[in-house]
């Protein structure tokens, strides 16, 4: 069943033509070219996270400071948080980023739970400072993997409250 009015128009592909006819990008290269770039970061991040931390620090003294709880302050946390997760596993720091999206989740889910819990807060930034001071690459050991447990369990028992 077709329309009378009905007109199908082919509109021609033009993206050959503005491209051209080249090979495209040796993917080997690009890949070389990436791991390069993130190589010379390197250095920058090791600022960064350093940034992020007295972000988070200047954030959770605030925090602290304040009855109740600055909830602005809570919001800096998990947002420098989030940042922190979404890059240490790039930069050769998978702790920060599991501490970063333990973190990050246990605020996400409850900011006024959160806030009732500074103590734990507390904890996930001292695990933090921790592995930048020691400059703990990779996994760590068995003392990290524990405190990480221990961080995760204490957050999805305060969430259930």
């Amino acid at each position: 069943m077709s329309d009378k009015n009905t007109q199908i128009i082919k509109v021609p592909n033009l993206l050959r033509a503005k491209v051209g006819n080249r090979p495209g990008p040796d993917l080997d290269q690009i890949v070389e070219q990436a791991e390069a770039a993130i190589e010379d970061m390197q250095d920058q991040y090791e600022g960064w996270i350093r940034d992020y931390l007295e972000t988070i620090n200047t954030a959770l003294s605030e925090a602290q400071a304040s009855v109740p709880p600055n909830l602005d302050a809570i919001a800096r946390i998990r947002k420098t948080s989030h940042e922190m997760k979404g890059q240490g596993l790039t930069f050769g720091y998978p702790l920060l980023t599991q501490v970063g999206h333990m973190l990050h989740g246990f605020i996400e889910r409850d900011e006024a739970n959160a806030a009732r819990n500074l103590d734990l807060i507390a904890a996930h930034v001292d695990f933090m400072n921790l592995v930048v001071q020691k400059e703990i690459h990779g996994d760590g050991g068995p003392e990290e993997e524990q405190l990480l447990g221990a961080l995760e369990e204490a957050a999805r028992k305060l969430s259930k409250k």
